[in-house]
């Protein structure tokens, strides 16, 4: 499982998102099916983890729990449109993106100060109001949830999501695919995305640089896309996080790669296009760039 109910807050957390925290509470998820509920358990959620966070259950989950059919929906998506699952399903294609005010919170209770404690943390909106089990397509915290949906259902791109300062309003249009057909003057904000280079990130004076393996070609050289994140204000933790996730998708990359396999490793990210350097693109929010490993599908058009 990608993703689980924090059973204090009973917002839905992404595992990845775990990697984040200082301390994990191992007993505090639960799966976020329908009418289940069961206590699952985190795993390599550990910054030293070179393996993508998840959960698991050791309890067989009720008969009503929409979480047991996530793989075969994830099947079918791929060969047609799931769209009425999805729009009343366990949240497999997020609706929005909300990029929320958080605050810890230990064992239940909100910690005035906001600092964490050795009983982990958690969060919760900053507005304090208690949130109810979504009843249909939920908003997503981070672009992660959004972008592996972009991946995972083809057919069903044409369901609505909003994002703040980005004009479409479909899964469609509100994607952009980097190509290696020359560098472009892109000033319409997207999520935009490309397949991850085989070389690795490097710290420069502008921030991390992550290579694209798209761009402009010249005498068989590729001029890259890449992404520039800015992150001297993020934790040590935040930092490393990202560190692991680019390593572990680009070894994810060149052993698909090797191995003839038709999925690949995409970098997804929301980025300002630098106006002085056109080929990089400016990230500094930790909840605005991510991986996906992936088969991409682009169906053809009826």
């Amino acid at each position: 499982m990608d993703a689980a109910r924090d059973r204090f807050t009973l917002e839905i957390v992404e595992a990845e998102d775990l990697k984040l925290l200082e301390c994990v509470d191992t007993y505090g998820y639960t799966c976020h099916g329908h009418e289940c509920g069961i206590q699952v358990f985190p795993r390599s959620y550990r910054l030293e983890n070179l393996l993508r966070a998840h959960f698991f259950a050791k309890a067989s989950h009720t008969s009503s729990c929409d979480v047991v059919g996530e793989d075969d929906l994830r099947s079918r998506g791929k060969k047609g449109s799931v769209a009425r699952e999805l729009e009343t399903g366990p949240g497999l294609s997020p609706s929005s993106l909300q990029l929320v005010d958080t605050r810890a919170i230990v064992n239940g209770q909100v910690m005035q100060d906001g600092t964490q404690s050795k009983g982990g943390s958690r969060t919760i909106a900053s507005s304090g109001e208690t949130r109810q089990r979504p009843v249909s397509r939920r908003p997503a915290n981070s672009i992660r949830p959004i972008c592996r949906a972009f991946m995972e259902f083809p057919y069903d791109r044409h369901l609505p999501l909003h994002i703040d300062g980005i004009q479409t309003s479909t899964y469609q249009m509100v994607f952009k695919r980097l190509r290696s057909e020359g560098i472009e003057v892109l000033p319409r904000q997207r999520i935009f995305y490309a397949e991850l280079a085989w070389q690795q990130a490097y710290e420069a004076t502008e921030g991390l640089v992550v290579p694209l393996n798209a761009g402009e070609w010249h005498e068989k050289r590729l001029t890259p896309y890449c992404i520039v994140v800015q992150r001297t204000r993020w934790s040590q933790t935040a930092r490393t996080r990202l560190d692991n996730e680019l390593e572990i998708a680009r070894r994810e990359n060149m052993a698909a790669k090797k191995t003839k396999d038709a999925r690949r490793t995409y970098a997804f990210f929301i980025g300002t296009q630098n106006p002085e350097n056109l080929s990089h693109f400016v990230v500094n929010d930790q909840r605005l760039i991510c991986t996906v490993h992936g088969k991409l599908i682009f169906p053809k058009q009826q």
